[in-house]
This record gives C-alpha cells, structure tokens and sequence, in this order.
C-alpha cells in the first residue's frame, strides 16, 4: 500500500483528500502546513519508512507549497518522490511550468480534481 504524505492548511481539503486516497487503497499521512509536512519527511526518512508520494498544496502560510517543493528537490533521499501539486490559485501557466521544473504533476482544484489526483498519484508511483 503505497505512503502518501497529504500537506494542506484547510482541514477540510485534507480530510477530503485523506477519504479519496484512502478508498483508492493509499495509506495517507496528513500535514498542515509546509514546516509540518518537512518535519513529517525528515521523521519518515530517519525511521527508515519514506513516504512513496506526496500530495502538496501551493498556497499555504509560514512555508509555502513551493518552497516545500524547493527542500524536497534539493535532497537526495527525497528527490525521487513524486508529488502532486493541487491548488486552486497557482493555476498560471509560469505555475504549471514551475511545477514541471521541478518534475511534478499539476492538479487543479475544481470539476473532477479528486479523480484526477487519484488518476495522477497511481501512475506516478507505480512508475517510481
């Protein structure tokens, strides 16, 4: 069963997000924030239990999805994790190309984006 770690300021985003990943068979582990969710990897990587994916909000207060994003490419021992960006915000071109910068997946916050993300999140771990 694949390791998710969730990173979302609204509890009620991460509690939506934590039911729809667990029905499609993922463990889920949930952060609220950009500071919390690096404490979350550090604590997962030095208990010798990583996270297989992360699903990772952008617009967050304190420490902001990208820069979550930033820490997790500039480390070795998490490089290789996909990550899902999700926002309702950061939904710009120059965003889409920064996430792809950084070889992660865009889902945007609206229609069908839970199927999407589930859709997104399987093929990027099975492919890792």
């Amino acid at each position: 069963m694949p390791r998710v770690l969730v990173v979302d300021d609204d509890p009620s985003v991460r509690e939506l997000l934590v039911r729809g990943l667990e029905d499609a068979g993922h463990e889920t582990k949930t952060a609220g924030g950009g500071r919390e969710a690096l404490r979350k990897l550090c604590r997962a990587t030095a208990e010798d239990e990583p996270f297989d994916a992360m699903v990772l909000d952008i617009i967050m207060p304190e420490i902001s999805g990208w820069d979550v994003l930033e820490a997790v490419r500039a480390n070795p021992l998490w490089r290789e994790m996909p990550v899902v960006v999700i926002s309702g915000f950061a939904n710009k071109p120059e965003d889409m190309a920064r996430v792809l910068d950084y070889d992660g997946f865009f889902v945007e916050k609206s229609g069908n984006w839970l199927e999407v993300l589930n859709s997104a999140l399987g093929r990027l771990v099975d492919a890792a």
